[in-house]
C-alpha cells in the first residue's frame, strides 16, 4: 500500500468519524420527544459549529506547509468556516434558530461552487475533492432536517423564542 493511500484513508475515516455524531443527532431529533428534541438541534448545531472550528484550524495550518503563492488563497479560505459559526450562532441567538441553521445551509452548500476553493482542491487527486463533495453533502442532509424539524408546521417548535 503506497503512502498516499495510506494517508487519505486516513483522512477518509477522520471525516466520516467526525461527521458521525451530527448524523446521530440528526436522526435523533425526530425519534424523541418534543421537550427534549429541540435541545438535540441545540446541540447538533453546537456540533456543526465545533466542526467549523476545527475545519478553519485544520485549514490554517495548511498555510505554512508549503512557501507557495496559495498562501492568501489559504488564509482566506481558512477563514470562512470560523466566520459561518459565528454569524449563524449569532443568527440563532438574536433570531431564531432556523435562520441560522438557514445561513449554515446555505454557506455549506454554496462553498462547494466557490472558484477559490475548487482551485485549491483542484491540486490534489481526484479522490480527495470526491471526498469534500461527499462531506458536503452529508453535511446538507442534516442541515436540511435539522431546518425541517425548526419549521415543522405540526409540532412549531419554533414557537417559544416568540
Amino acid at each position: 500500500m503506497k503512502d498516499h493511500d495510506v494517508l487519505f484513508r486516513s483522512i477518509q475515516g477522520i471525516a466520516y468519524i467526525s461527521v458521525g455524531p451530527l448524523i446521530l443527532l440528526t436522526a435523533s431529533l425526530w425519534f424523541t420527544k418534543d421537550e427534549s428534541a429541540y435541545i438535540l438541534a441545540h446541540l447538533a448545531q453546537i456540533y456543526f459549529s465545533i466542526l467549523l472550528i476545527f475545519l478553519c484550524g485544520s485549514i490554517w495550518s495548511f498555510r505554512d506547509f508549503d512557501n507557495s503563492h496559495y498562501k492568501t488563497r489559504i488564509t482566506v479560505i481558512s477563514l470562512i468556516p470560523l466566520a459561518v459559526a459565528a454569524t449563524g450562532a449569532s443568527f440563532s441567538i438574536f433570531i431564531n434558530p432556523a435562520w441560522g441553521i438557514l445561513l449554515m445551509l446555505v454557506s455549506t452548500f454554496s462553498t462547494r461552487h466557490l472558484k477559490i476553493i475548487n482551485s485549491i482542491i483542484s491540486l490534489f487527486d481526484d479522490s480527495y475533492y470526491n471526498l469534500f463533495d461527499k462531506i458536503s453533502i452529508i453535511l446538507c442532509i442534516c442541515l436540511v432536517l435539522i431546518l425541517t424539524y425548526w419549521v415543522n408546521p405540526y409540532t412549531n417548535p419554533l414557537e417559544i423564542y416568540n
